[in-house]
């Protein structure tokens, strides 16, 4: 009976501890809950750097893709491990908040995440083709920008023209006014030295006349 009793005892043990274990297990490996979801699109063949936020608990590092980890950084033993998906994408150990995808393409694309900051990134990849589109479409803007920098420079010369002429003529206008005004003043003067001339004769062809 009392071996029966250690027994039975000794399966409680190992199951308490199975469950223990399995408890801790699963919960070392449970992924934090997402703190920002930023969503991002990029041209192929772009460079993208992903920056993950400093936090006090930095000093065990991750970066998953999707759900697989392809960086994770230990203090302890200073481990570091690598599982790039492509040669492209590039993480400095002594930089580790930073994630950086050279010549990015298509097969880039996915959700990246960093722990513990618990910030992920929804990349989303878009062909050269709309950049071109974009591209062809720039000489048109080019033209228009060109149009009305011309129009007002045209603009601009034909109100300084209208000026110049509006004051060469207001100018004009007052030197014929002069002009004028020293004609009159000077037939005023000379019909008063004619005048003058005339009553000088007048009274000298009076006096001669009675002698």
């Amino acid at each position: 009976m009392k071996v029966f009793q250690n027994r039975i005892l000794r399966l409680n043990l190992c199951f308490i501890l199975t469950l223990l274990t399995n408890a801790d297990y699963s919960k070392s490996n449970q992924e934090p809950m997402i703190k920002q979801h930023i969503n991002k699109t990029v041209f192929a063949g772009e460079t993208v750097t992903l920056h993950c936020n400093k936090t006090k608990l930095d000093d065990d590092f991750t970066w998953k893709l999707n759900s697989f980890v392809i960086f994770r950084q230990v203090s302890e033993g200073n481990r570091t491990m690598r599982n790039f998906s492509s040669d492209r994408i590039h993480i400095d150990p002594a930089a580790p908040r930073e994630l950086t995808i050279h010549q990015i393409q298509a097969s880039n694309a996915g959700n990246y995440s960093c722990y513990p900051a618990a910030i992920r990134w929804t990349l989303t990849i878009t062909e050269n083709t709309t950049r071109a589109e974009s591209l062809k479409q720039m000489p048109l803007y080019i033209i228009i920008i060109i149009i009305i920098s011309c129009s007002g420079v045209i603009l601009i010369c034909l109100i300084i023209t209208i000026s110049i002429y509006i004051h060469r003529s207001c100018k004009n206008n007052k030197q014929s006014q002069r002009e004028m005004g020293q004609d009159f003043s000077q037939a005023a003067a000379r019909g008063r030295i004619q005048t003058q001339n005339s009553r000088y004769f007048e009274k000298y062809n009076s006096v001669y006349g009675q002698v």
